[in-house]
């Protein structure tokens, strides 16, 4: 994949996680996390280093943008990089199950970051409550996105990286 496709699609994952789904406000603000989808979906193809840095510096505009701490989302983004990037070559690009299992759990572990984060600043919030109405939506929201994202970038970005490794086997 050309590299301004791969710029050009964190550009609208960014606008989607961080603006478009804000104003279109979802039912009970759930919304599915479309960055740390295509930060998986990177992982699972590209290797664990590169989609860290990606998730690590796509974290850190959001952090800088729009939350008050700052590092929280981009440790985040950069631990499921990582966590993408422990299938780079282990299974086969087309099997959708493991990039989408694994957004799937890496949702569910930054959601309960942000929560946690949230009880040490100082809310309440009743934990069964959101986990029911807005963590389990956005969990399986995440999941649905991430099976696009992986289809997109895998018939985009994988067949050049297909090329780049025969080419460096030669």
């Amino acid at each position: 994949m050309r590299k301004w496709l791969l710029v050009l699609s964190l550009v609208l994952a960014f606008y989607l996680d961080t603006v478009f789904f804000n104003l279109i406000g979802l039912y009970g603000k759930m919304r599915p996390d479309v960055m740390l989808a295509a930060v998986v979906s990177l992982g699972v193809l590209m290797g664990p280093a590169p989609a860290a840095a990606v998730g690590f510096g796509i974290g850190l505009l959001a952090d800088i943008f729009f939350n008050k701490i700052v590092g929280l989302t981009s440790l985040t983004y950069m631990l499921s990089g990582v966590a993408g990037g422990l299938f780079f070559h282990k299974f086969y690009a087309d099997n959708l199950v493991i990039p989408t299992a694994t957004a799937v759990a890496c949702a569910f572990v930054k959601e309960h970051i942000l929560l946690f984060a949230s009880l040490l600043a100082g809310a309440r919030p009743p934990y069964f409550l959101t986990f029911a109405t807005y963590i389990l939506p956005s969990i399986l929201l995440t999941g649905g996105v991430c099976l696009l994202i992986h289809l997109f970038f895998k018939k985009n970005l994988y067949r050049q990286l297909w090329r780049q490794e025969a080419i460096k086997l030669e």
